[in-house]
């Protein structure tokens, strides 16, 4: 029995760690070569799927932009229908008010139509001018003396013979319509708002009106403005309000396209971005794998006869700094010969980096680096006990930006974002070193203010009211800030009553009109001062 144990505990029966190694890395090599394939042909799935979306989202943006525009024109013409030269039948007047008109709006032209479709004023000729038959089709005329008004497809104008959309809206004078009102738009005022967007190289869009005939274009607009897409896009914008599909542009590229309808269906904006780019990040991928692939069975056989000799040495300088990460902290790392022991070393440094980051991240606040509710907590918590203890006054006070929401609808969250930095900069430069500032999320503050009463804290809140209410760069809404006061112990003898307490006070602020401050209510404050409000 001993001779058969020593038989098989033998080393030479044994496989060596070398040729152990050399067969593991064979035996992972090729299903690595496949999964590392199927990884790169799924991420090119994956981003021609967010090419699609991303196509998708600037098709809605364009449309809303293309919508806002329209919808601007509209809004001018319905002034320059009520107004007073128009209403008392001035029309000399109102030719000259029409030309005025035309270096305010985004428009080519404006014309008058009577009821018989004669041209009574055209802003691009004398008046008076001998009357002309409109050339718009008897529907557009006839839709545009409705309420709603109307926006044409392209056409070609009678007098320039250029191509060009109208917006046209009813003019009533003593309840009856009396004229219709038109604003000219050409094609190339369509294709300056699609250009605003900033499309990736090599892509292309282009606006369609009801008929899919090209209205306005990023690229050779001058070419391809009156033709009809190609005939793929053409049936896909006829059945769908939104929709992907594999197309070629005008001039022959094959494309992933994507398109989206204005709410009235009279207008789409499709976006073209070339297949070619992703086949060649495809292909480079695949070359990428295959290199790695290589790489990878060439370190193998060399770590099988290298790293066998010193892997123990080397994984065993590594197990001292593991321990010390384990404890919380951070020892540094030995060098290694060998670029796997070499990438544990820099994980461990990783770690223990991620490990200090996220200690840090517990207490601030990402965006703005202020402390939050958590470090707050225990700072305000010592400062009331300290307080307690040697009966001073410890203030706190809430601050809400005025309007934020609005600047987050107008002009997006990273706008946003940029505001609470500045005005976190701005607070943190209105307070004292030993004042504590913490963002306690979205757009609400707290400032803790450590030995000081009423009076210190309203001094505080005018000076930071003073500093939110200053412009924001970028911005035109009209920004400020409104603060609660809260004060220990008369307004509260915790922190939860202190924070209930500013945040009352605060909302108090924002209801007498914002960009002030408000101090909580006590009984006796209240019967000595009416409401016990404060505030400027």
């Amino acid at each position: 029995m001993a001779a058969i144990d020593d038989e098989h505990s033998s080393p030479r029966k044994l496989p060596s760690i070398r040729r152990a190694l050399l067969w593991l890395g064979i035996a992972c090599t090729v299903p690595t070569i496949l999964v590392a394939s199927a990884a790169a042909y799924e991420d090119y799935l994956l981003r021609k799927e967010r090419v699609y979306e991303t196509a998708v989202s600037m098709a809605r943006t364009l449309v809303a932009e293309l919508e806002r525009e329209l919808r601007g024109v509209e809004s001018g013409l319905r002034i320059l229908a009520t107004s007073e030269e128009l209403q008392q039948g001035k029309l000399g007047a109102f030719h000259r008010r029409l030309q005025d008109a035309l270096q305010l709006q985004n428009v080519d032209g404006y014309v008058l139509l009577d009821n018989h479709d004669m041209l009574v004023a055209n802003s691009s000729a004398p008046y008076p001018s001998p009357p002309i038959r409109s050339v718009l089709p008897d529907a557009i005329r006839q839709q545009a003396r409705s309420p709603q008004g109307v926006v044409t497809n392209l056409f070609n104008t009678a007098l320039r013979g250029e191509q060009t959309i109208a917006v046209g809206i009813p003019v009533t004078l003593q309840g009856q319509v009396q004229y219709g009102l038109f604003a000219e738009i050409r094609p190339q005022r369509i294709s300056q708002i699609l250009r605003r967007q900033a499309l990736p190289a090599g892509w292309v869009a282009a606006a369609l009106d009801k008929e899919a005939l090209i209205v306005g274009r990023t690229r050779e607009e001058a070419r391809y403005i009156g033709q009809h897409a190609v005939p793929t896009l053409a049936v896909a914008v006829r059945r769908q309000q939104d929709g992907t599909l594999h197309s070629t542009t005008k001039e022959g590229v094959p494309v992933l396209t994507a398109f989206s309808h204005s709410r009235d269906r009279m207008w789409a904006v499709a976006i073209g971005a070339p297949i070619a780019s992703l086949q060649a990040d495809l292909w480079r991928s695949m070359i990428w794998v295959l290199a790695v692939s290589l790489a990878i069975i060439a370190m193998g056989i060399w770590a099988a006869y290298r790293l066998a000799l010193r892997i123990r040495t080397s994984i065993t300088a590594l197990i001292e700094p593991a321990i010390a990460l384990g404890r919380g902290d951070t020892l540094p790392v030995p060098p290694t010969r060998y670029r796997e022991t070499a990438l544990l070393g820099s994980a461990l440094q990783h770690a223990g980096q991620m490990l200090s980051d996220t200690q840090r991240l517990a207490y601030h606040d990402p965006l703005t680096s202020l402390c939050n509710r958590v470090l707050f907590t225990e700072l305000a918590s010592h400062a009331l006990a300290a307080a307690a203890r040697t009966s001073r006054s410890v203030a706190i006070l809430a601050i809400d930006l005025d309007r934020f929401k609005i600047v987050n609808d107008t002009y997006g969250h990273g706008t946003g974002d940029q505001i609470l930095k500045i005005a976190a900069e701005r607070m943190s430069g209105a307070l004292r070193s030993s004042d504590v500032l913490s963002r306690f999320g979205g757009d609400e503050f707290v400032v803790l203010l450590d030995a000081g009463g009423q009076e210190a804290a309203e001094q505080v809140a005018r000076n930071l009211n003073a500093a939110l209410a200053a412009p924001y760069p970028g911005v035109l809404v009209d920004l400020s800030g409104s603060i609660g006061i809260a004060v220990f112990p008369d307004d509260g003898d915790t922190l939860n009553r202190l924070l209930q307490a500013a945040d009352k006070a605060l909302y108090r602020a924002k209801a007498a009109g914002r960009n002030r401050y408000a101090i909580a209510t006590r009984p006796h404050r209240a019967a000595a001062s009416g409401a016990g409000d404060t505030g400027e």
